[in-house]
Formats: C-alpha cells, sequence, structure tokens
C-alpha cells in the first residue's frame, strides 16, 4: 500500500519467511555455517534453537536454496505427529509409496532406502522445522535412525531446528545428545543490528533516500522487540503504514506509543505506569479519575489507527475514482442505499 508513496518496489517487512530478504548477523553466519556443515559432513547432526520469530525457517530456506551437489534432501515442516506418522512422512519425502503402514515395515522400508543411497554415494540429509512439537518417541526414532551405520558413516544427517525448548527435549535423552555434533541457540538481535537490519530491508527493497528509522526511533524499536526480527518488521510496518496515512514522507517515532499495544498484543495492565504531570488545577484536587477519562485514555490509540483508515480511503477513493462515484450514486443524504431500479442489472 506503501510501497509507490516511500519509492519501494518490494514490500521491506513482511513477517513470512523471505531467505534473499535474510540480514547476516554474526550469530546467523554461524548457524547457517553449521548447518552447511552439518550437511557435508559424514557425523553431521545440528540442533539449532532460538525464540519465535528469531530467523531459524529464513536460515533454513537459505541453506535449502544454496545446496549443490548430488544430495537427497528430506525437509519436514509439520510435527505434530503421532508415533508412526514420523516413519510415514520421511518415505514420502523420499519419494516412496508406504508398501505396509505398520511402523516395523516402515523401518525396514527406510533402512532399505538408506542403504541404498549409501551404497550410491548419496547423503541423505533430514532437516525438520519446527521440531519443538515432536515427541520423544519422536525423538527416539531419530536417534535410531542416525545410529544406522554405512561405510562411510552415519546413514543420515540430520538438522533440527526449534524453539528454546527443543534443546531440553534432546538433552532429556542422553543417547541422542550425545550424537549431536553441535547446539546453537538464536539471540536477539543487538541494538546495532536492529540498525543494520531495517536499513539493510529498505535497500533490498529498492530504498535510495535518507534514513527513514533515526537512532530514537530505532533504540525504541530494539527495546519493544528485543532484536526479534519478526516483531521489528511488525513495528516497522506499521509506522510505515501510519506515515503514509498521514502523508508525510518521513517516520514519527511517537506512533509506536499509538501501534505498539495493537501490534505487539501487550496487556495494558501488566505495564508499569509512569505518573503524568498535573496541571495546578489538578495538584489541589484530590478526586479520582472518572470513568469517562480512563475510557478516553484507554482508546486513543484506536482512534489514531481509525483516523489513519479515514485517510486511507480518503487516498483510495482519489486512485478509484469511478468506483467512489458509482458508490455515491447509490447513497441517499441520510446514508442509506438507494434500492436498485427493476431494470437495473
Amino acid at each position: 500500500m506503501y510501497l509507490d508513496f516511500f519509492g519501494l518496489h518490494r514490500h521491506p517487512f513482511r513477517i513470512t519467511p523471505e531467505d534473499d530478504f535474510i540480514y547476516m548477523s554474526q550469530q546467523h553466519s554461524r548457524a547457517y555455517v553449521y548447518m552447511s556443515s552439518a550437511i557435508w559432513s559424514s557425523e553431521g547432526f545440528v540442533v539449532i534453537s532460538g525464540e519465535i520469530g528469531s530467523g531459524k525457517t529464513t536460515l533454513l530456506k537459505k541453506t535449502i536454496r544454496s545446496l549443490e551437489g548430488d544430495l537427497k534432501l528430506l525437509n519436514i515442516s509439520y510435527t505434530n505427529l503421532e508415533s508412526r506418522d514420523l516413519f510415514g512422512l520421511i518415505l514420502r519425502k523420499a519419494g516412496l509409496k508406504v508398501e505396509d503402514d505398520s511402523k516395523v515395515a516402515m523401518l525396514f522400508q527406510i533402512t532399505e532406502y538408506l542403504e541404498r543411497m549409501a551404497a550410491a554415494g548419496t547423503p541423505v540429509v533430514l532437516t525438520i522445522d519446527e521440531a519443538q512439537n515432536l515427541t520423544r518417541e519422536n525423538l527416539e526414532d531419530i536417534r535410531m535412525l542416525t545410529g544406522m551405520e554405512s561405510m562411510g558413516g552415519p546413514s543420515m544427517r540430520v538438522i533440527l531446528l526449534g524453539q528454546p525448548e527443543l534443546k531440553g527435549a534432546v538433552t532429556a535423552i542422553p543417547q541422542l545428545s550425545q550424537r549431536v555434533k553441535l547446539f546453537f541457540h538464536l539471540e536477539g538481535l543487538t541494538l546495532s543490528e536492529t540498525a543494520e537490519y531495517i536499513d539493510y530491508r529498505l535497500l533490498v527493497s529498492g530504498h535510495g533516500g535518507n534514513k527513514l528509522f533515526d537512532d530514537d526511533t530505532v533504540r525504541e524499536i530494539h527495546k519493544l522487540s528485543k532484536g526479534i526480527p519478526r516483531l521489528i518488521n511488525k513495528l516497522c510496518d506499521g509506522m510505515m503504514m501510519c506515515a503514509y496515512a498521514e502523508d508525510r514522507p518521513f517516520i514519527d517515532p511517537h506512533d509506536l506509543k499509538s501501534i505498539r499495544k495493537d501490534l505487539l498484543g501487550e496487556d495494558v495492565a501488566s505495564e508499569p505506569r509512569r505518573p503524568a504531570p498535573r496541571k495546578a488545577a489538578e495538584r489541589t484536587s484530590n478526586r479520582p479519575s472518572s470513568p469517562a477519562s480512563d475510557f478516553a485514555g484507554a482508546t486513543s490509540a484506536l482512534n489514531r489507527i481509525a483516523d489513519a483508515l479515514e485517510r486511507l480511503d480518503a487516498r483510495m477513493a482519489k486512485v478509484f475514482p469511478e468506483e467512489n462515484d458509482a458508490q455515491q450514486d447509490n447513497v441517499t443524504p441520510m446514508g442509506n442505499v438507494k434500492p436498485l431500479s427493476p431494470n437495473r442489472k
């Protein structure tokens, strides 16, 4: 909606993973190297954990897109699985028809597949995103598969990605934990990395003008988002939307106060409130605030967003005048829609 207004050719702050937008911080670069090494190492088994929105899935997409050479990738992103579902999913990802859906039969079928691939010299790599949802039995099955040996070492290389609890789930199974070559946890971006991240995404999107987000604004964004890329995207997108709606080519840091609760879902009651300076007349009164004033304060953010939406409607009316005129033709002075005439289709 605001792309042309800011001279952009792509949306800079989408919350869906886009690997060509990924900002490779030092820790993301390390995680990328560890994942790549797991693919080509004969004993590759890496566990990557991180908070929601820290960039795990985006890193995996980048890793997969950069793969070259003769290998077989089995990528699993749906992990709400029951006991035998994992084996069936692995077989389907390998391009094999499940001959018998009993767990033992599928295990033998996977074993034969791994032996064939090992004999052909083709590495098999199993990548599982959102692996924190795997059951203990699923993890035990993965341990069993990684324990299968060929002449060149384990028959299957594994990359598990998930939220922080994944590491605890893996380490709770000593036989599995001992097979993991590397554990790595993605933290939030630092303040300087947050500034570089915002500028990088704008640059990739085609922005070549002045710096949109000043240092104070970036500092507040970092504080609210804790450096989590997905939350940074939400806040930046909201602020650019406000600027577009108000027809101003700059970002106003005060917009964060209006939109943060709606974008981040913060609980107003849980926030420590700082007493606002009162006027002289107010200082002489000990009367509690009225319900009306409390309600006005609680709805100020909604009013600001409503105003922005009204300005957006006005902009859309200018862009599509014919449609707007057509709508006006069917509206009476009282705001009611006119009934269509019998011969009008």
